[in-house]
Order: structure tokens, then C-alpha cells, then sequence
């Protein structure tokens, strides 16, 4: 495996602010802590996963609610795993709980498909 994983640690709220804002990109976003059993047992999923996209088109990001837990409070976390699936700043859809890396792929596919349209008003209204 290379040294350098296909995500981001996020750290700071500024990191958070720049996904955050409008033009912010494509983001799929993993709330997790290494005291998790369920967190854990779907790391390696959530790094296969992120591995099979190209970052220009979804970024994926986690944040280690241990160590940073100011930066899951903006977002209402209570539990973990908490996946976020954002784009230009708007949180499209959350997953609470474990997710197998075909259900993640295929959020993450219907995440891209959603940056992908052209915002119409009727992609907006039908979308």
C-alpha cells in the first residue's frame, strides 16, 4: 500500500470551512475514532474505496473525533461512524453506522452523479 493515503486527515476548521463553502468540491466526509470498533473495522474499506476515485472529483476526508472532536460538533455528530456526503458546501445525504465498501462506492458514485448535473430547474426540483 503507499505511504500516503487516497484521503485527507482534516484538522482544523479551517480545512472544515473550505469544504464547507460553496465551491468547496465533491467531499465525502468519515466522523471516526480509533476507540470505535465499527470505525475501525470499516477503515480499510473507506481507503479501498477512496483509493478508486480521483481526488479532483471526490475528495474523501476523515475526522478523528478523538483528537478532534470540536470539528464533529459543528455537524451535530453523536455517534460514530458518521459519513457526510457533501458538495459545494451543502450536505447532500449522512450515513450513521458502518458501511461496506460496495455501499460506500456506490454513495460515493451517487455523490459524483449529483456534482455531475448541470443545476437546472428541473435537475433542481427532480434532482
Amino acid at each position: 500500500m503507499a505511504d500516503t493515503p487516497p484521503y485527507d486527515a482534516l484538522e482544523t476548521e479551517d480545512e472544515i470551512e473550505e469544504i464547507m463553502r460553496e465551491g468547496g468540491g465533491t467531499v465525502v466526509l468519515d466522523f471516526w475514532s480509533e476507540t470505535c470498533g465499527p470505525c475501525m473495522a470499516m477503515a480499510s474499506d473507506f481507503e479501498h474505496v477512496a483509493a478508486q476515485f480521483d481526488r479532483a472529483e471526490v475528495r474523501f476526508c476523515k475526522v478523528d473525533t478523538g483528537a478532534h472532536g470540536n470539528l464533529a460538533e459543528a455537524f451535530k455528530v453523536r455517534s460514530i461512524p458518521t459519513l457526510l456526503f457533501i458538495h459545494d458546501g451543502k450536505i447532500l445525504d449522512a450515513v450513521v453506522g458502518k458501511m461496506s465498501a460496495k455501499a460506500l462506492g456506490e454513495k460515493a458514485e451517487w455523490l459524483l452523479s449529483k456534482a455531475q448535473r448541470k443545476g437546472g430547474l428541473l435537475s433542481r426540483l427532480f434532482g
